[in-house]
């Protein structure tokens, strides 16, 4: 990553993480927004597959947010355009384990390198859980 992407991507108000493109989908980095609003330390997650550290809610039989998120990166990776994906209902799990009910609102980007080709995607998510529980409940 380049210093001033770097920057940037720490530096942003939004929650960020970067996705190497090939195969297993494996995490390059997750900025602290992003590890604060998905229960993660940031710090242990470099390096690991994307759907290893967020796996479908096993408890919730109608769980497709793997499915989703993943067809969402490919299309980036196959058009290299940026796909906005509709509210998605992605549980993550907290520090002991347990899954958490999330609504999410994601956006998925390609980071091109200097010879235009995607380096890395880039999957930036907003917390909609409140909105969204208020909404169905109204």
């Amino acid at each position: 990553m380049t210093s001033a992407f770097q920057r940037e991507f720490e530096a942003a108000s939004t929650p960020l993480l970067l996705v190497e493109p090939g195969p297993g989908l494996h995490i390059v980095e997750a900025n602290k927004i992003y590890a604060a609003a998905t229960m993660i330390d940031a710090s242990k997650v470099a390096g690991e597959k994307m759907f290893d550290i967020f796996p479908d809610n096993p408890n919730d039989a109608a769980a497709d947010g793997v499915a989703n998120l993943f067809e969402s990166l490919n299309v980036v990776a196959t058009t290299g355009q940026s796909h906005a994906m509709r509210i998605q209902r992605y549980d993550v799990r907290d520090a002991n384990g347990v899954f958490v009910k999330r609504y999410w609102q994601p956006v998925n980007s390609p980071v091109l390198d200097d010879s235009g080709k995607i380096a890395f995607l880039l999957h930036q998510v907003i917390d909609v859980t409140e909105r969204h529980v208020k909404k169905s409940a109204a």
